[in-house]
């Protein structure tokens, strides 16, 4: 929406009470705007503000006199007990409720978080009736989010999980969430379910159990499952996947981070290699895709590092997930940040679209680049699964093998693009641009001229990183993402 539909639907609204979702540091300004703009239609509506940013700096939320009160942690049995409160006029009571904040003759007060909800079963369902089933589409499809359990026990230094979930790890039975997906299905003709747990299968055998339960259910083949928030591998081993494959799950999100393992065990991350190879084998032999998420940018990390994990995830049958490190407050990483000097002078720029760290190892151009390097190689791992390229090719070879197509071609700036290079038409002018980056080491992008023509324009690059990546895996081979 843009702010004055958000503005229409306030005002049309004719609540007393306004609850705003501040999830993410970088996005806070947005969240602070819609208060701007409730209290700008009336100063008497109440306005409480939750999520993630919000646990983790409570006290700086409530220093804006556009917020009346915060909610820490869950909000299912704070919030309500909050509206009570303020229904009744009343604050002395307020000191009772855990995991608030308000203020209190001019004085901010924040209620330390004590406790979680222990039994996740007592929970009601999410109100999907308020919602139009059709918004919420994959591949046609009607779909939505579950959360099967809640908190994540390894304390990772980058992730902020904990300051809204805790660390405990608490669960749903089987049998009530597959009431909830269910109910989906008979009421909304949901078909895919995505989970986004933060540690889904933290207890490999209540996975199980639940997978069981879904095939048990609803039949082989009759959901679509993925948990695309990603998945621990130390976690997973080949009975798991196999009951995953059969309840619904095509692919599988897994978290890598470091080919370096040092960094693994720094950020709160010390899974081996071995474990990672062994389950992208099982993954395989039960047909499951895989995603590999690597994490770029982080404090302690060296650009060597980076495309070296990279290009060890290009030699598997995976895509690979370029995660770009975001400062999270409350977190062990975003203190490093603040005290090495390194964080962006404004949250807004703390967003992973911004590229927000540099250090003496990686600027934010060697960032770019890898990005970039990292959706070349799944553009070309679609290739050889399209059989455009044949699998197991090196960078040499593909090379050559352009070359070979594009016999003549002329490097003339800016350089113009052919008709064709393996076929007809606009569609195929990748094979140009790859051409270029493999020939001039650099990434290109499309430009009509005023003739309408069609040019290559080059982008800026990290040459180092471009000079490291050729070296290192220039007669490397280039799986493709997924196996037959």
């Amino acid at each position: 929406m843009g702010w004055e539909e958000i503005r229409q639907e306030i005002e049309s609204s004719k609540a007393d009470v306004f609850g705003i979702s501040s999830s993410f540091t970088p996005y806070h300004q947005e969240a602070l705007e819609i208060a701007r703009i409730i209290k700008e239609w009336d100063r008497r509506k109440v306005i409480i503000m939750g999520g993630a940013h919000v646990s983790s700096t409570p006290e700086t939320v409530l220093q804006n006199p556009l917020i009346d009160y915060v909610v820490l942690g869950e909000g299912e049995i704070r919030l309500p007990l909050l509206l009570e409160q303020i229904e009744a006029g009343k604050k002395k009571g307020l000191e009772a409720i855990d995991g608030i904040g308000y203020r209190l003759n001019g004085e901010i007060s924040v209620n330390p978080l004590r406790q979680f909800i222990p039994d996740l079963d007592t929970l009601p369902f999410p109100s999907r009736e308020l919602f139009d089933p059709d918004r919420y589409r994959m591949k046609k499809k009607r779909s939505t989010m579950i959360i099967t359990s809640r908190g994540c026990p390894h304390g990772c230094a980058y992730c902020s999980s904990h300051l809204v979930m805790g660390a405990s790890f608490r669960t749903r039975s089987p049998k009530n969430i597959v009431k909830e997906m269910t109910e989906c299905q008979n009421r909304y003709g949901i078909e895919i379910f995505d989970i986004e747990d933060d540690n889904f299968t933290f207890d490999r055998e209540r996975a199980r159990q639940l997978m069981a339960l879904i095939l048990a259910t609803f039949g082989e083949g009759r959901l679509e499952l993925s948990a695309m928030n990603g998945i621990s591998f130390a976690s997973l081993d080949g009975e798991l996947l196999q009951s995953m494959k059969k309840a619904g799950f095509k692919t599988v999100n897994l978290s890598f981070v470091s080919v370096d393992s040092s960094i693994k065990e720094r950020m709160g991350r010390p899974e081996g290699m071995t474990g990672f190879d062994q389950i992208l084998k099982s993954a395989e032999q039960c047909g499951l895709h895989v995603v590999a998420y690597g994490i770029f940018g982080m404090p302690g990390q060296r650009m060597g590092e980076m495309v070296d994990t990279l290009i060890y995830l290009m030699g598997k049958r995976v895509l690979i997930g370029p995660s770009v490190y975001y400062p999270t407050p409350g977190t062990p990483l975003f203190e490093r940040c603040k005290n090495d000097g390194i964080l962006p002078s404004h949250p807004s720029q703390w967003r992973s679209t911004a590229f927000p760290i540099q250090t003496k190892e990686f600027d934010r151009l060697d960032l770019l680049t890898l990005f970039r390097l990292t959706r070349l190689i799944n553009f070309i791992k679609g290739k050889m699964d399209e059989k455009e390229f044949d699998e197991g090719m090196t960078w040499k070879e593909l090379s050559q093998v352009l070359k070979e197509r594009k016999a003549g071609f002329k490097l003339e700036r800016p350089y113009p693009l052919s008709p064709a290079l393996c076929g007809k038409g606009d569609a195929v002018r990748w094979g140009d641009l790859l051409l270029l980056f493999f020939t001039q080491r650099a990434f290109f992008s499309l430009k009509k001229d005023p003739k309408g023509s069609m040019l290559a324009m080059e982008e800026q690059s990290s040459k180092r990183v471009l000079d490291y990546f050729f070296e290192r895996a220039w007669r490397r081979p280039v799986l493709k993402s997924r196996h037959e």
